[in-house]
C-alpha cells in the first residue's frame, strides 16, 4: 500500500521548517550562560590575582628588611675572618700563660704559720705560641721571696720545704738567711729564697674559653688548687 500526503506543499515545508523565533532563542540561551562562565572565570582570576600581588607585597617588604639589615652587619662581614686569623695566636698566648691567680691561690695555703713574706719579684717564662700541649717552657720562669720567720732555722726550712710542694715552682732554695735582732720588737730571721716558675702548656686550658669565659676557670681554681694542696705531702709545723 502506498501512503499519499494530501497536505498542499506549502503546508508540508511549513512543517518542516524550525521557526526563527526558536533558534533565537537557543542562541540566546547558550550566549548568557557563556557570559555567566566568563564571569565567573574572570572573578576567579581576579581574586587569585589579588592574593599574588599580596603575596609580592609580603616578600618585597621581607627583602627590603633583611637588605636593610645586610647593610647595618656590612661592616662586620669580615669580623669572622679576622678572628679565624688571629684566634690561633690568642689560643698559643693561653695555653703558654703563668696562672699567676691559682699560683697566688695555692701559696697563701702553704706559706708556714711561723713565717711571713715581705715582697716577692717574679718573671714568668716567656711564652711560646708554638708549644705542644703538655711541654714544660724553657727557659722556666724566676721568683724570688723576701721575709721573715720566727728565730729558728726550722722554719725557714720548712718554707724552702713547702714552696717545693707547689706545682709551679721547683728546685726553691736559701740564698740568705740572718738572725735580726733589732729591726723587730723580737728577734727574727731575714731570708731571701728563690725557686723556678714552672709553666707546662695547656695546663689551664688547651684555647680561650670564648664561651665559658675567663669567670669560669676563676670559678673552678680555687677547688682545684685545694684538691692538689690536699693530695701533696706538706709538712705543717
Amino acid at each position: 500500500m502506498r501512503r499519499i500526503n494530501l497536505l498542499p506543499p506549502e503546508e508540508r515545508r511549513r512543517g518542516l521548517a524550525i521557526p526563527r523565533s526558536g533558534l533565537f532563542g537557543i542562541l540566546l540561551v547558550v550566549g548568557a550562560a557563556a557570559l555567566v562562565i566568563m564571569a565567573g572565570l574572570y572573578l576567579f582570576y581576579l581574586v587569585r590575582l589579588n592574593n599574588e600581588q599580596q603575596q609580592i607585597a609580603t616578600l618585597d617588604q621581607k627583602i627590603s628588611q633583611q637588605n636593610q639589615r645586610l647593610a647595618e652587619l656590612a661592616p662586620f662581614k669580615d669580623l669572622q675572618a679576622r678572628l679565624d686569623a688571629k684566634k690561633p695566636v690568642a689560643d698559643g698566648i693561653y695555653r703558654t700563660r703563668f696562672a699567676w691567680a691559682e699560683f697566688f691561690q695555692g701559696l697563701s695555703f702553704v706559706i708556714p704559720p711561723k713565717t711571713t713574706l715581705n715582697s716577692l719579684t717574679a718573671q714568668a717564662a716567656p711564652i711560646d705560641i708554638q708549644a705542644s700541649s703538655g711541654q714544660t717552657l724553657r727557659p722556666p720562669g724566676t721568683i724570688t721571696f723576701t721575709g721573715v720567720a720566727l728565730p729558728n732555722y726550722r722554719n725557714v726550712a720548712d718554707f724552702i720545704v713547702q714552696m717545693n710542694s707547689l706545682r709551679y715552682l721547683s728546685n726553691t732554695q736559701l740564698n740568705s738567711a740572718e738572725l735580726d735582732r733589732q729591726g723587730y720588737t723580737r728577734p727574727v730571721i731575714n731570708f731571701e729564697a728563690s725557686s723556678e716558675l714552672i709553666t707546662v702548656v695547656g695546663q689551664n686550658g688547651p684555647a680561650v674559653p670564648l664561651e665559658s669565659g675567663p669567670s669560669a676557670n676563676v670559678r673552678e681554681s680555687p677547688s682545684r688548687t685545694l684538691r692538689e694542696l690536699a693530695s701533696s705531702p706538706v709538712d705543717r709545723h
